[in-house]
């Protein structure tokens, strides 16, 4: 029996505990992991907001935003050695503590909208805004690499603007609404390709660091491109604007692929940024 635990204990470490404790990033076993519990704690989020008679629309996910910047900032100046190493403010837990942040701001921006009749996406972009301004000061102060910042939005530019523009050409095509979102992924592979082509840094999700060792970090761009357009065509396909009743889930997936773009987009810029 004893045997058994300490095989346990051990697998728990070298896949779950050693990773965070040494940065040493993903593997197969905890992204799966991680992947699972994402969908099982979207499910049940996705309950409460309804229970609590919140429409999931662009409203509702733009008003998100500043708390994305405010989580990729917060772990890239725990990389600056500004905040705390803890494991509340690095992967998976920063997840944790910004969703358990954003979702107190909200709760709060609701009772104030029924209290006071202010809208609560107004109250929740101010108290993001405040979040991330502060955060942004702390990485504009450690800035020392300057340069990286043409080089990131450079890229981000020579791909995001046809997207952009497709969009308009053709509004009534799944673009015509995502265009935001597909941004959101060719700006993370702007930061990739950056860090990894011009500064020496690593790929530490399992995946994309298997394409990007087989063809360099050039391949960030077509990889987020293919995968980001075909899961939102197959979003838009199977969950119609006309579903009127399926809209929240629809547009929760949607905030979902947000977060999980501009999230570490937001961090590796910052990191490059301050050098850390």
């Amino acid at each position: 029996m004893a045997g058994i635990v300490d095989r346990i204990a051990d697998f728990i470490a070298t896949y779950y505990l050693d990773p965070i404790r040494n940065h040493t990033g993903y593997n197969i076993v905890n992204t799966v992991t991680y992947a699972l519990v994402l969908v099982v704690c979207v499910y049940y989020l996705l309950r409460l907001l309804e229970r609590l008679n919140f429409t999931i629309d662009r409203t509702f996910i733009r008003a998100f935003l500043p708390f994305m910047v405010f989580g990729g900032t917060s772990r890239a100046l725990v990389d600056a050695k500004v905040y705390p190493d803890t494991a509340l403010l690095i992967t998976p837990g920063i997840y944790v503590t910004i969703a358990a942040i954003s979702f107190a701001a909200l709760l709060a921006s609701k009772a104030l909208e029924r209290k006071r009749g202010v809208p609560y996406d107004r109250t929740l972009v101010a108290t993001g805004c405040v979040a991330a301004g502060i955060n942004i000061l702390l990485v504009l102060s450690s800035i020392v690499r300057p340069g990286a910042a043409a080089y990131i939005f450079g890229c981000f530019a020579l791909f995001y603007v046809p997207v952009v523009l497709l969009s308009r050409r053709y509004p009534s095509s799944f673009l015509g609404g995502n265009a935001y979102i597909i941004g959101a992924h060719l700006f993370d592979a702007s930061t990739t390709f950056t860090g990894i082509q011009f500064y020496g840094y690593v790929e530490q999700h399992v995946l994309t660091g298997t394409f990007i060792d087989l063809a360099g970090p050039w391949i960030m761009f077509p990889l987020k491109l293919v995968f980001i357009t075909v899961s939102l065509y197959l979003l838009e396909w199977i969950i119609p604007e006309s579903d009127t009743e399926s809209l929240n889930i629809k547009n929760i997936l949607k905030l979902v692929i947000v977060v999980l773009g501009l999230g570490p987009g937001i961090r590796n810029m910052s990191t490059i940024l301050m050098g850390a």
